[in-house]
């Protein structure tokens, strides 16, 4: 079981999700489940919304829940072995959950609560069978309090990087250093974009160490600038909600 906690710092009372689903004929997971600020992350209220995928065993169909409080509220087949598109809009107001599959509308739950709670967190969880076979697979995942169209897919831009003052390892593809002002300049190739508008970028890295004289990393990207604490895991980190323009140059820069 792979479990993955993500914080969501949500600032209105309406959420959006959309994630695509390859499901199994093997086992059975909770796909998402969001938590709201009535509460705490990995506490099932009636305002954690859910979904759960049931592999049912036989035939080319399992079946898709949409749960609150770990109670069925809509259900669905949905085809094993393929990719399968989730979307969901979630309003603390209205007191309504909207569920898609597939661009096709299975169906608005009405008694949500109607508290004005706003999301905290998300938990993630794919099964897996042994090593690294996953027999819940799950990409494209989208969680934002801003309404974003169901037909929005993420893409990862390649990009060429230019080191100064970094080390890299060539056996696990990782760049270190512990002096501060080394910079990691990345240039984007945006011919991936042709044809799409961009309407979000976010910038990752995948780990990140904390070491003894760098705490910190500024990313620069035209006139965006922030600065973030290296987090202590080694989970990597991220900065969300970029300007959408000028993302040809992205300079990252160590910091004490």
């Amino acid at each position: 079981m792979v479990v993955q906690k993500i914080t969501i710092p949500a600032e209105t009372t309406k959420l959006y999700v959309s994630l695509e689903l390859y499901p199994k004929n093997i086992s059975s997971a909770w796909v998402i489940q969001v938590y709201m600020s009535d509460g705490a992350y990995n506490s099932s209220k009636n305002s954690t919304a859910q979904i759960y995928y049931n592999y049912n065993n036989s035939g080319n169909y399992g079946i898709l829940y949409l749960r609150t409080n770990d109670t069925t509220r809509l259900q669905t087949p949905i085809t094993k072995e393929k990719w399968n598109k989730i979307y969901l809009a979630i309003d603390s107001e209205a007191g309504t959950i909207d569920f898609y599959l597939n661009g096709d509308k299975v169906g608005t739950y009405t008694g949500y609560v109607k508290t004005g709670v706003k999301a905290i967190s998300a938990k993630i969880d794919c099964d897996k069978q042994s090593g690294s076979s996953y027999q819940t697979r799950m990409r494209n995942i989208i969680i934002s309090d801003h309404y974003f169209p169901m037909n929005e897919s993420i893409i990862m831009v390649p990009a060429t990087v230019k080191a100064e003052g970094f080390d890299f390892n060539s056996s696990n593809n990782l760049y270190s250093t512990e002096t501060e002002n080394s910079t990691l300049q990345v240039t984007t190739d945006l011919s991936v974009l042709n044809g799409y508008k961009v309407t979000a970028v976010n910038v990752g890295m995948g780990s990140t160490v904390l070491g003894d004289t760098i705490k910190n990393v500024k990313l620069d990207m035209g006139a965006y600038s922030k600065t973030k604490e290296i987090p202590a895991t080694g989970n990597g980190m991220y900065f969300d909600g970029l300007p959408t323009t000028n993302i040809n140059k992205i300079t990252v820069t160590t910091t004490k």
